[in-house]
């Protein structure tokens, strides 16, 4: 196969050409001869459109940009069929293609050690490669300070290299750059007469979750200036970059409960809006502001209420999108009595990576693809798009379910994730993607200590031996360069360990088979000393 480049940016070019060589040499496929695919920005088109025309001895694609044409190259190979030895069926036909959500993001979580945080950089390079395949046009990251006394800190240092390093990557291909910042985060040597309170007071009923107490309250004399000078500190390592969008959030950690900040999210958070609005216009004048609403209500009352009040103030001018998450479709009341503000968009924050399971992905791989399908059936038509929760690469089915959907390539979950088998195990065999869809009703499960070592119990384990079966099977008859891809051995070891667990009662100590299997993700999800257990194999110790 051969690809010809007409007017992409040679830049952009380099990278498309080695994600090509890698994918194409999993399947056996060689780059450089045969089968010729043309590439060519169009001037003509807009919103990232893109036109595939393919018959059995070349294909042209033309699209709005580079970023388009990387969109439109995955596609073509995903439309295509390949056998994993070698074997090549192009797409015949035309296809024209303007993604349906203007925002298709990811947000990976580059904490505890997990893959993003500790991987080699190149890897981690790879599935950015990946999301621009799939359509994603911009990926978002959060510099954590609270660990850090200053951007002086070496650790502070290690951190904003490779969060820079990784946007900057984004940025050859064509992906914009987005950053997440808790609106009212400090350093932890913060000034302590400036820090914010966290009690269940003054309407509320429970602490704001995580708070480290080093984040400062916006209504104490000097408290803006400090959280802007902190701010700026921080943003000045980033401003060479484009970035697209800064997301302004209120809570996980975060937040004020003092009298002159609470409610939050209809109080101190918006006193702090204009200051942090001015400081991003400032530094990064061709940035957009989005306004998360991530976990009002859950704490204390009043605040989508007071929220949508204000959502007519000049402070909103300019700003495109509201970020939130309505579990079922279940709008707060305010929003089912009047209405969605019609000025805004409203994003998703969807969860691809923990729901019903710790660790994160511990086990190996997880589809979500029942749980995203209820979320997608009632949220459809709420949403301008998303930036899913990505904790690394072993729900990597799941980034291409919500980039599927997003940009409109699948309406179904189940439909991206048949596609999702067919190209990256290069088989279309309903048996293969049925265990492989089956494996999310063992998902859940819980971990206990009923002695000295861990039990893990599945919800479900009905399904464990076939589906084991069915991957052992697989992964005798399928080409080994398929079998040892990521991707499927994931899947596999992921069937292994849940049978070995039910097999042996829950302990996976008891089984040395499962005791290898969960080493082995330990060395793909690049774990050291320093990794979360959050994020890493439960072994049972």
């Amino acid at each position: 196969m051969k690809l010809i480049n007409i007017s992409m940016n040679e830049g952009s070019f380099s990278i498309l050409e080695k994600a090509a060589s890698r994918l194409f040499s999993m399947r056996n496929t060689g780059l450089g001869e045969g089968y010729e695919i043309s590439l060519s920005v169009d001037g003509d088109l807009t919103d990232e459109r893109y036109i595939i025309e393919s018959d059995n001895h070349s294909a042209t694609l033309r699209a709005a940009d580079d970023l388009a044409l990387f969109a439109a190259f995955g596609r073509f190979l995903r439309l295509s069929s390949f056998d994993g030895k070698g074997g090549f069926e192009p797409f015949i036909g035309k296809l024209d293609f303007t993604p349906k959500k203007k925002l298709r993001g990811m947000y990976f979580a580059t904490h505890f050690e997990n893959f993003y945080h500790a991987a080699p950089i190149e890897k981690v390079y790879e599935v950015v490669e990946d999301l621009a395949l799939r359509g994603c046009n911009s990926l978002l990251v959060w510099f954590d300070m609270h660990h850090f006394d200053s951007m002086l800190d070496a650790g502070a240092q290690a951190l904003v290299s490779r969060l820079h390093g990784i946007l900057a990557y984004a940025n050859k291909l064509g992906i914009g750059g987005s950053l997440t910042m808790i609106s009212n985060e400090g350093f932890a040597g913060s000034p302590v007469d400036l820090r914010a309170e966290w009690q269940a007071q003054n309407g509320y009923h429970a602490e704001p979750d995580s708070h480290y107490h080093v984040e400062l309250c916006p209504s104490k004399e000097g408290g803006v200036a400090e959280i802007l000078r902190a701010r700026r500190e921080m943003l000045g390592y980033f401003s060479d970059l484009k970035i697209d969008y800064v997301v302004y959030w209120p809570y996980d950690q975060g937040g004020c409960t003092c009298k002159d900040c609470a409610p939050w999210g209809a109080k101190g958070f918006l006193k702090l809006l204009p200051h942090f609005k001015s400081l991003i216009n400032e530094m990064m004048p061709n940035t957009k502001i989005i306004v998360s609403a991530w976990y009002f209500d859950r704490f204390t009352s009043g605040e989508w209420e007071g929220f949508t009040e204000r959502l007519g103030d000049k402070v909103f001018d300019g700003i495109p999108y509201i970020l939130s998450f309505f579990a079922n479709g279940e709008l707060p009341e305010v929003l089912k009595q009047k209405g969605m503000p019609k000025d805004f968009g409203f994003i998703e924050f969807p969860e691809i990576s923990m729901w019903t399971c710790s660790p994160w992905g511990g086990y190996g791989a997880s589809h979500l693809a029942a749980f995203l399908e209820c979320n997608n059936s009632t949220g459809k038509n709420i949403y301008s798009g998303a930036f899913p929760y990505s904790e690394g690469i072993f729900e990597d089915a799941n980034k291409y379910i919500e980039l599927s959907l997003y940009s409109g390539e699948h309406e179904s979950t189940f439909d991206a994730l048949r596609d999702y088998v067919k190209f990256e195990f290069c088989s279309d065999s309903d048996e293969l993607y049925e265990a492989l869809r089956l494996t999310e009703t063992s998902l859940s499960r819980k971990r206990s200590r009923p002695g000295d070592f861990i039990k893990v119990t599945m919800n479900n384990t009905s399904e464990v031996e076939h589906i084991r079966a069915i991957f052992e099977k697989y992964n005798s008859i399928l080409p080994e360069n398929i079998t040892s891809s990521r991707n499927f051995r994931l899947f596999y070891l992921r069937a292994l360990i849940d049978s070995e667990i039910a097999r042996n009662d829950g302990f996976a100590i008891r089984s040395e088979l499962c005791q290898e299997a969960m080493r082995e993700l330990d060395e793909i999800y690049y774990v050291n000393e320093k990794t979360c257990p959050w994020v890493r194999p439960a072994t049972g110790r």
